[in-house]
């Protein structure tokens, strides 16, 4: 369980540090109070800052319309997270909490080596107006949330053998592994010339058949995307390519490992396809599964009390919401997926 509570934390707590260093803010901001924690505030500026490089992903992942609803998620999330920050840094301050100052080091060591010298990550600061000794302090607040979240939530959570036996047993469909074969590529595209991207096509099948390496001549020849490595498109399974490339994909299948196939014509070109190793439709076994299992059941479990936890402070110290249009407690507890990675498996 702790290298999925370290997993949480490097999401979590560690959000906040690094958007303290992210990048400069605009001088034309106005800040303004947009929540009240205990004796802390969280400002619109310390909201707009934390959101930018999220804001960055959405705006490249989504169309216009649909980046404006999830930026608006978004900012629910960010704002919540923020907040949970200062529930625990005032939690932190009440019991006193005390840190060995080398893991303060550490975690600034963390930080700095994000940047390629020590001039540019003091020069970073700057631009946040923020010094060393202020920065020492978030820092100091992250690493004490930590130690609360272990203390008050992480070591509440346990998962039981039985629990992920019958997981198993409702759930043995998710674990169905399909066919899978790994394969190489080569690609002749038809543009601008077709009959020359058959000649060529024609010419690197036969040295195939005369004993080439695939790889070398998917690096000297092919045109498509996978190039550079060889023509190596990893473990494929069925269905992956859709109906245009799904003469490649089914002479891929038809193929034994070390084997190689004709020339095949799609709308993209000509194709030469070659696999080195094949699975066999299958479902995974309880055993496969069972770190998988662990880590759903141990996320949901530790989602559950920490937001008991986080209720537990929120009745406990002053919140208000300034902000009319914020309602951070009716968002998700994550902010949206183009921002957070799962935790590791045990």
């Amino acid at each position: 369980m702790r290298q999925l509570f370290r997993s949480w934390c490097a999401i979590v707590c560690s959000s906040v540090l690094l958007a303290a260093v992210a990048g400069a803010a605009e001088e034309s901001q106005v800040s303004r109070v947009v929540a009240k924690v205990g004796d802390e505030v969280v400002t619109s500026v310390e909201l707009e800052q934390f959101l930018e490089p999220i804001v960055r992903q959405i705006e490249q992942a989504y169309t216009r319309e649909e980046a404006a609803v999830q930026v608006a998620r978004a900012k629910q999330a960010a704002l919540k997270q923020l907040i949970e920050r200062k529930l625990l840094a005032a939690e932190a301050k009440s019991q006193e909490l005390e840190l060995p100052p080398i893991e303060i080091e550490k975690q600034i060591d963390n930080v700095r080596a994000r940047f390629a010298t020590e001039e540019d990550f003091l020069a970073s600061l700057e631009e946040r107006n923020l010094s060393l000794d202020e920065f020492r302090t978030i820092a100091e607040d992250d690493l004490k949330a930590r130690l609360l979240v272990q203390e008050k939530v992480a070591r509440r959570v346990r998962v039981l053998p039985s629990e992920i036996h019958d997981y198993y047993q409702l759930h043995v469909s998710d674990y169905q592994q399909p066919a899978q074969v790994h394969m190489y590529q080569i690609l002749f595209k038809k543009r601008p010339d077709e009959a020359a991207a058959r000649v060529r096509a024609e010419k690197v099948l036969s040295e195939l058949k005369n004993g080439a390496n695939f790889q070398q001549l998917a690096r000297l020849n092919s045109e498509g995307p996978k190039r550079q490595e060889g023509g190596d498109w990893g473990m494929v399974e069925q269905g992956y390519f859709g109906d245009e490339m799904a003469a490649v994909e089914q002479a891929a299948f038809a193929l034994e490992p070390g084997s190689f196939s004709d020339i095949i014509e799609t709308k993209y070109g000509f194709h030469i396809v070659f696999i080195d190793m094949k699975r066999v439709s299958r479902t995974l076994s309880e055993k496969e599964a069972y770190d998988d299992i662990n880590r759903r059941l141990w996320e949901e479990k530790f989602a559950t009390v920490y937001e008991d936890y986080m209720q537990h402070l929120r009745d406990k110290i002053y919140v208000e919401i300034v902000d009319e249009n914020a309602q951070p407690f009716e968002a998700p507890a994550q902010l949206p997926s183009v921002t957070v990675t799962a935790p590791d498996a045990q």
